[in-house]
């Protein structure tokens, strides 16, 4: 199966998924990475905001901000820039109609890198491998800037696949945390 094929069959089965069902198993899986040995202590959270169905990120980026974590979301530049936000109020539409940093945002230094990275995606493998929407910009972001830290997907257990072509720019993830496991390549 190809990507696109893979792509278009996850996405036809999340978009599927009631409100409710997104809100339950969303819960379910941020529980879980809160109680993981990759949540940090201090530092620099990398967070996305939710589309499409994905798996919501609001209890994350609240704990996170409860436990005096700074909390940075991507804005599509050239590729992608993590900018802090300290409250729903500095996210706001930018492209594709994602939420966004707001302009005045303060961006992470080149010198500065992110403690945890969370990741949205379309379809993952046990091992790490994932499928977004295929611009390249979290497998770039990761390959010049999240290397040696926690990368995490996070997604519902029926987006995890046995496995789908990779490209020679994929990037593996640390792993894939759903309401069910962590898979994880170690």
């Amino acid at each position: 199966m190809t990507k696109d094929i893979v792509r278009q069959n996850i996405l036809k089965l999340r978009e599927t998924l009631s409100s409710e069902k997104v809100s339950k198993l969303s819960q379910k899986i941020q529980d879980r990475v809160f109680k993981a040995n990759f949540w940090p202590k201090s530092g620099r959270v990398g967070l996305y905001a939710p589309v499409r169905n994905e798996v919501m990120t609001q209890s994350i980026f609240q704990k996170a901000l409860e436990s005096g974590l700074h909390v940075y979301f991507p804005r599509v530049e050239q590729g992608i820039q993590f900018y802090e936000v300290n409250g729903p109020e500095d996210l706001q539409k930018g492209s594709w109609s994602i939420l966004e940093p707001k302009k005045d945002c303060v961006a992470l230094s080149p010198t500065e890198k992110l403690d945890l990275l969370i990741v949205p995606g379309i379809a993952f493998t046990k091992m790490g491998h994932r499928i977004g929407y295929g611009r390249g910009f979290y497998d770039k972001y990761i390959s010049d800037l999240a290397q040696n830290i926690p990368v995490v997907g996070i997604a519902y257990d029926f987006q995890v696949i046995e496995n789908f072509p990779l490209d020679d720019w994929d990037q593996p993830l640390t792993g894939v945390m759903t309401e069910k496991s962590f898979y994880t390549r170690e």
